[in-house]
């Protein structure tokens, strides 16, 4: 062997977001080499992939109609097979309640909105380890 090539697994991430624009931003945000990404535009469709398929990351939206992200994450973090899925909320919100709501609901961090590909990129490698 001349030397050894290592194949980077891609993670899974999921992105929840009510907005097609916020979606199309993550999405340019996220290289496709290093990020396998699933989208989900509510709370309760996001609930069925995360089951179905479960993520390494979960990007969400704070503000969504019907289950809110506060709520889809509280849910996530009581269940013992997705209680270990790092969450980052995103949220138009900024204030410093808002933030302590998402880490009171069990998110890993907060970004408010509007990001930038460096800022995503930047706290996900801070918040996950993830190189």
């Amino acid at each position: 062997m001349t030397g050894a090539e290592y194949k980077v697994e891609a993670k899974k991430v999921l992105l929840v977001d009510d907005e097609p624009f916020n979606l199309a931003l993550l999405r340019l945000a996220l290289p496709v080499s290093q990020y396998q990404l699933s989208y989900a535009a509510q709370g309760q469709a996001a609930l069925m992939l995360i089951h179905d398929d479960k993520p390494d990351l979960i990007l969400l939206d704070i503000l969504m109609p019907g289950l809110t992200g506060i709520d889809l994450c509280t849910l996530l973090k009581h269940n013992p097979l997705t209680a270990d899925i790092p969450v980052i909320m995103l949220s138009g919100l900024d204030s410093p309640a808002d933030a302590r709501a998402a880490s009171a609901a069990g998110a890993l961090g907060y970004i408010p909105k509007p990001f930038t590909a460096e800022k995503i990129l930047s706290q996900i490698e801070q918040l996950t380890g993830w190189c």
